[in-house]
């Protein structure tokens, strides 16, 4: 059965995002006023700036994040749901529809709207500042890309793409395919599968072997992320570096509670909890446990749903980064943390992504 959700309605969303795509790049996000200096931003001004300050792979990450992928997130999604709604099902529709739910976790707009609120709170207290039809166009494109994903049915759009259950013989044994759930013949493993292109395994070769190095790599990452500052704030001839704990404290200062929460959860608690459950997940692999198997399974799609709104402290940086500025007075620079926290982030996303959880049922499979 399907949730009710209509095709149609998100075909509309998707159109509609597309559209405001446009003056949300290229108009302006922020607007402030430093002693009669005005300055204002557009959404790639804090990459600009994080790039000119050294750190050009950061710039790349978060213009791929924020610019790149959302148009091509949305671009891919419309022209798999035009080509549905025209009543056409080419052959390519299967593999395009995947590469867009693919890109979906890495098109941070709706993570950028909390960085954005957050860098807004903490600039108005000090400065006026206003917000510019970019930015009104971003907060509602990033509404437009949540009401999307819950709008969206998938098993519909996958029943359309076909083949469907239905066509698949029940007589011969099957493995379903980790990603649109088709059924597979067992001898077709390691073949493309026939709905979404993907390679069909019973267990993705080499997953718990990439997904430790990958895990190791981020607790390598992860002390330096929180020593060092995020951020160094310059102000009348005056360094000051923050570190993400002391940024949730100047918030809880300034009465900002909740944001407080939003970059303590999304910030320290969210990295330490997937760096844990990978690590929980491997042990247990490794010593062939078969006890909590459906905890862990749920365990891992939770870290994989709330995994890339760690991002928020990042995009907070971005926001205010071109807007304080004022030559010799006023200026806010990228600490050493940021890249590394970045890396904590990215490193666990793809970590969780290369990780097979029916591996973990391997052994209960075998006894039984």
């Amino acid at each position: 059965r399907t949730a009710g959700r209509s095709l149609n309605a998100a075909l509309a969303i998707t159109l509609s995002a597309l559209f405001l795509l446009i003056p949300a790049n290229f108009l302006p996000l922020l607007k402030v006023n430093i002693f009669g200096v005005h300055h204002q931003s557009v959404l790639a001004s804090g990459i600009w700036g994080v790039a000119e300050q050294g750190w050009p792979l950061v710039a790349i990450i978060l213009g791929a994040e924020l610019l790149a992928l959302p148009l091509l997130r949305f671009t891919t999604l419309g022209i798999v749901l035009l080509e549905l709604y025209a009543g056409r099902n080419p052959h390519w529709l299967g593999k395009m529809f995947r590469w867009s739910e693919q890109i979906d976790q890495w098109a941070m707009l709706d993570v950028f709207l909390i960085g954005f609120g957050i860098g807004y709170e903490r600039v108005a207290p000090f400065l006026p500042i206003d917000v510019g039809i970019g930015g009104w166009c971003v907060i509602v494109l990033a509404f437009l890309t949540m009401v999307t994903r819950a709008t969206l049915e998938r098993r519909e759009i996958w029943r359309r793409i076909g083949p469907t259950y239905e066509s698949i013989s029940p007589e011969i044994p099957h493995i379903g395919c980790a990603f649109c759930g088709l059924p597979a013949p067992a001898h077709d493993e390691g073949k493309d599968c026939l709905r979404c292109g993907t390679k069909v395994w019973r267990y993705q070769p080499n997953a718990t072997m990439r997904t430790l190095a990958l895990t190791l790599a981020g607790f390598f990452c992860y002390p330096f992320a929180y020593i060092y500052p995020m951020e160094y704030n310059y102000q009348l001839g005056r360094l000051q570096g923050y570190t993400i704990m002391t940024g949730v404290m100047k918030l809880v200062d300034a009465h900002f509670l909740f944001f407080a929460v939003i970059i303590f959860c999304a910030s320290i608690v969210i990295p330490f909890l997937k760096l844990f459950m990978l690590s929980w997940f491997f042990i247990s692999i490794h010593h062939r446990s078969t006890k909590l198997l459906r905890i862990k399974t749920h365990a891992y799609r939770i870290i994989k749903a709330i995994g890339r709104w760690s991002h928020v402290d990042v995009f907070t940086v971005t926001v205010f980064l071109p807007l304080m500025h004022l030559s010799g007075l006023l200026a806010v620079y990228v600490g050493y943390a940021l890249p590394a926290f970045l890396a904590v982030v990215i490193l666990t996303m793809i970590a969780t992504d290369a990780f097979d959880p029916r591996v973990l049922w391997a052994e209960y499979e075998r006894i039984n």
